[in-house]
């Protein structure tokens, strides 16, 4: 009973929900197709049971709350018992922050370890040919690593050297985490993407227009960008780090120009705080630009598309030099 109302509340809120939820104080994500957008954490707490979920595509970043405690109209707990749930409950997330920890530690340390053991991707690779880029900023693995074991969720997983991998940086410059590209164009995020960067070309004096900036979420969104207008250009990976991205460059740059070269989703809704958003990535830009006293371009055109979009139409004839 418990689950399916948890599933029914999924249902409700983000039209997807999870088949057998793991409730272990740990983030999980969900699989098969309409869940894999699906975050959540569960909770053991003294009253019963809590649970936080999110979806990227419906919900953005707001989260949802599920609860299920023992009495809805009021459960009546001995002092003594709520102590022993309580101690109990800490008991168990203390275990599952330590597991989370651990899992952290492991992966950034073979993360670290093929980036360090990588070379330059090569400008040849499927994907890139196929965005019509250069492999700037972009890394392959020289062998076949282990990321994950196999585990009754799934099979093992895998860096080769058939994909491409895009470092993810924190603000400090450390790596924390790298995102993964099939030569079919499939993404996977390795470690966390949460205020991540990547910077791609030379400094504000290098560009087509001295002291200018440009932040897109892509990491080919951004190669196309800093080709087109030889400016520097900082990848911020997803909508959600767009704000952390541009303080960071305002922060660091006072006097310069800052414009958030970011997609045309048209047709793409979220719902953020209960209201329903339209075009997600010129929300979430449009928010950072007001933030940081930047400006905000989005593709041309009545069709939901992406600057590297433009740059492989333009290449093409179809469409004009705009940028």
């Amino acid at each position: 009973m418990i689950r399916e109302t948890l599933q029914q509340h999924m249902q409700a809120n983000i039209s997807a929900s999870i088949d057998n939820p793991v409730i272990d104080g740990r983030w999980h994500s969900g699989r098969g197709k309409g869940k894999d957008k699906i975050s959540y954490v569960g909770h053991h707490l003294p009253k019963g049971l809590l649970v936080r979920y999110r979806h990227w595509k419906e919900s953005g970043e707001e989260c949802f709350v599920w609860k299920e405690w023992g009495n809805e109209q009021g459960e009546y707990i001995d002092p003594d018992e709520y102590r022993q749930r309580r101690q109990e409950a800490q008991a168990k997330a203390d275990a599952a922050a330590a597991i989370e920890a651990a899992e952290r530690a492991r992966l950034l340390g073979i993360l670290q370890t093929i980036i360090s053991e990588s070379a330059p991707a090569s400008h040849g690779h499927t994907y890139i040919e196929r965005k019509l880029i250069l492999s700037i900023g972009a890394r392959q693995a020289t062998k076949r690593y282990e990321i994950a074991p196999a585990t009754t969720e799934g099979r093992a997983q895998y860096i080769t050297p058939d994909d491409l991998l895009i470092p993810v940086y924190s603000h400090t410059g450390a790596l924390q985490g790298i995102q993964q590209i099939t030569s079919t164009g499939y993404k996977l995020m390795r470690g966390t993407f949460k205020d991540g960067l990547l910077w791609i070309g030379g400094g504000l004096s290098t560009g087509e227009v001295p002291n200018r900036l440009y932040i897109a979420e892509g990491w080919a969104t951004g190669v196309a960008v800093h080709m087109r207008t030889r400016n520097p250009v900082v990848v911020a990976f997803a909508t959600s780090n767009l704000l952390a991205a541009g303080k960071w460059a305002r922060d660091r740059w006072e006097n310069a120009e800052i414009v958030f070269a970011v997609d045309n989703d048209l047709g793409s809704k979220i719902r953020v705080r209960g209201a329903e958003i339209e075009n997600p990535g010129k929300y979430y830009a449009e928010r950072a630009a007001l933030a940081v006293n930047g400006a905000v371009i989005t593709p041309p055109g009545n069709e939901k598309s992406d600057w590297n979009d433009w740059h492989t139409a333009q290449i093409a004839g179809k469409i004009p030099d705009l940028l």
